[in-house]
């Protein structure tokens, strides 16, 4: 995990996790105002082609949640309960229910698109 990735995860847990925001990019803000020392000042926004590939994906639609039938958010790099990193996830912010996939974006374009010919 590089200096990015750990101080997006410690912003996760500081604002997500207490409820305090659902939102990556605002708990990511808060942190970098409010919490992170010089070490840890990192750019607010990358752009990269797993982001694009991932506004691609939403582009379908996001999938209800099994359990809640809630709409479900899509990760890139998910981090699941034991701390294995997983390509991707589909997570229910309603329930909590989490879809980890070691398929990347991309892999997901290439399925829903075909889906989407049927």
């Amino acid at each position: 995990m590089d200096d990015r990735d750990t101080v997006i995860e410690r912003a996760r847990i500081v604002y997500m996790d207490s409820g305090v925001t659902n939102n990556i990019t605002e708990a990511l803000r808060l942190y970098l105002r409010d919490v992170a020392g010089p070490d840890e000042q990192v750019p607010l926004f990358i752009s990269s082609p797993e982001q694009h590939q991932m506004r691609e994906v939403l582009k379908f639609g996001r999938p209800e949640c099994d359990f809640c039938k809630a709409e479900m958010f899509f990760r890139i790099c998910a981090v699941d309960q034991h701390g294995t990193t997983h390509a991707t996830a589909w997570v229910c912010k309603n329930c909590g229910y989490e879809f980890y996939s070691d398929m990347t974006p991309k892999q997901w374009l290439k399925v829903l698109r075909g889906a989407d010919r049927k």
